[in-house]
């Protein structure tokens, strides 16, 4: 075992958590409509690209300094992926998801490193124990765990309106930041 995955078992201590966490209530969460300027460095979570492509989020972080994260590349270009290739809109929603990624500026692109990945290992699997997670979640809350920790480890707070796995997982690390929003209705 690596010393970095020791000093992770021992600072999370996964063996001392044995009860299913509670979502905590809206009104304990940091959320975007309530947040003062200036906003925190922030690292999306993929719901933000999604909802900025669908425009349900426009205008909401003018002078945000944004990173990005690999993580949510690979979600988006598994989605692209994962379209119905016959459907009449995939072709233009496969554009925009490359366009969306050919626009990330290179030198504000995170990538976890090797630390990254064991702490979001060890996330994911408490979180997959304590809540009882089947296959298909587990995977996207390792995803999710991959970008919570990133934004740690660089000093970003992430934006995302997840706030079913990012409570979660702050309650895990409160000293990980996010920043939930909720999803605008389009005019």
């Amino acid at each position: 075992m690596s010393s970095d995955l020791r000093f992770s078992l021992r600072r999370i201590k996964p063996q001392k958590r044995r009860r299913q966490l509670t979502p905590r209530p809206e009104s304990a969460l940091a959320f975007l409509e309530a947040a003062q300027p200036p906003l925190p460095k922030l690292l999306p979570d993929t719901t933000v690209y999604i909802d900025v492509l669908q425009g349900t989020l426009a205008g909401r972080l003018t002078g945000a300094e944004v990173w990005h994260s690999t993580v949510t590349e690979a979600e988006m270009a598994a989605l692209c992926g994962r379209l119905d290739p016959w459907h009449g809109k995939t072709p233009d929603i496969v554009r925009q998801l490359v366009a969306a990624i050919d626009r990330r500026p290179a030198h504000r692109i995170l990538a976890p490193d090797r630390s990254v990945w064991q702490e979001a290992g060890i996330l994911s699997g408490l979180l997959a124990r304590l809540q009882g997670y089947a296959a298909p979640h587990r995977q996207r809350v390792l995803n999710d765990a991959l970008i919570f920790c990133t934004a740690l480890q660089n000093g970003c707070t992430v934006l995302t309106r997840n706030v079913r796995d990012f409570d979660l997982l702050q309650q895990l690390m409160p000293a990980g930041k996010v920043l939930f929003y909720r999803q605008a209705v389009e005019s």
